[in-house]
């Protein structure tokens, strides 16, 4: 898929998104630029055929009917484990964001097969599960479970509890050739942190965590609790020991989130990854050719820096607040570290 049809994708599903957590379409259509009929029609698309319903063009043939895949089913049985409070509907829409296309009735059907079929059954089995691995929780424990678990409306309790790190494509840019997008969010507050490289492996994910975020955090005595990746090869696996390195160094708690790169659970990073791609480099691109990323990363820091100090975010904390306003107006919230 080319960088076009991919960025109007995530433009779609974070409309989707937004209107969930406002709770009014209306709103969430004047934020994102797009008229009603065109959000009922996205989410007709969406809920027929999940992401691949998005695309324009869409050539992608649909699962056949009793022909499951091992490795869709070995998912289904994941989620029943990891979300026992989800029905065969929700679990079918976060299966969609994996990529996975999937009806509820077929989630139910190998759900019935394994004996998962009801709410009770399926906390029986994540029960065993927690019990034979002898996985103990404590406080800090219970709300890492949470922010696992809780993925259709993220709980925050602070700036810094949960933070979000992403790589976002920008494609082949002039002479200056592929390009990718570091980005660091806030959850609560929706600060945000970018910075291009001409990579997205390990070892650029971490520098920028490092060099980039970690010093303004620190300088401002913000913590990072809890960091939330993908499982993108920079962020997680044998090819991730860079950024690794940098999340234990900081002491952060890391949390790679199974189908993150969907709109249920990226909520986050699709919304202002796709603010930053229309307000800022589309725009960009359109009016000069660059053939040095230097004069791109200077460009995008003065474009951050209007967006962190006037943008007016309607989010679940920042209610129509500034990023730094939230941040400001919500420094007695963080709890005292000795």
């Amino acid at each position: 898929m080319n960088n076009r049809s991919n960025g109007d994708i995530r433009s779609k599903l974070a409309l989707l998104q937004l209107a969930k957590e406002l709770g009014s379409i209306s709103r969430a259509c004047d934020i994102m630029g797009y008229s009603r009929d065109s959000y009922y029609r996205f989410k007709k698309q969406y809920e027929s055929a999940g992401e691949q319903g998005l695309r324009n063009l869409s050539r992608r043939k649909p699962a056949i009917k009793n022909r499951v895949p091992p490795e869709v089913e070995a998912q289904v049985i994941e989620i029943a484990l990891d979300y026992p409070n989800y029905g065969q509907a929700r679990a079918a829409e976060l299966l969609t964001a994996r990529g996975c296309t999937i009806s509820p009735s077929g989630v139910r059907a190998i759900w019935v097969r394994h004996n998962l079929e009801t709410k009770q059954n399926r906390l029986l089995a994540l029960k065993s599960a927690m019990k034979q691995r002898q996985q103990g929780v404590d406080d800090q424990g219970a709300h890492l479970h949470e922010i696992k678990q809780d993925q259709m409306g993220l709980e925050c309790r602070y700036p810094g509890d949960v933070v979000v790190q992403d790589t976002f494509s920008l494609g082949d840019v002039a002479e200056v050739g592929r390009l990718y997008q570091h980005s660091f969010i806030d959850a609560y507050s929706q600060v945000a942190h970018a910075w291009v490289t001409t990579s997205n492996d390990s070892e650029h994910a971490g520098q920028f965590l490092l060099e980039h975020v970690a010093p303004w955090y620190k300088e401002r005595g913000l913590p990072m609790d809890n960091l939330l990746t993908d499982k993108g090869a920079e962020f997680f696996g044998s090819k991730s020991k860079a950024f690794q390195g940098a999340v234990a160094y900081l002491g952060c708690n890391h949390i790679h989130m199974r189908a993150y790169n969907g709109p249920v659970v990226n909520g986050i990073g699709a919304r202002f990854q796709t603010l930053v791609w229309n307000e800022f480099y589309e725009p960009l691109f359109k009016t000069k050719r660059f053939d040095d990323v230097g004069e791109i990363q200077q460009r995008l820091q003065e474009w951050m820096a209007k967006y962190n100090q006037q943008f007016a975010i309607a989010g679940r904390y920042t209610l129509g607040k500034t990023p730094l306003e939230t941040l400001e107006i919500s420094q007695h919230l963080i709890p005292k570290r000795d």
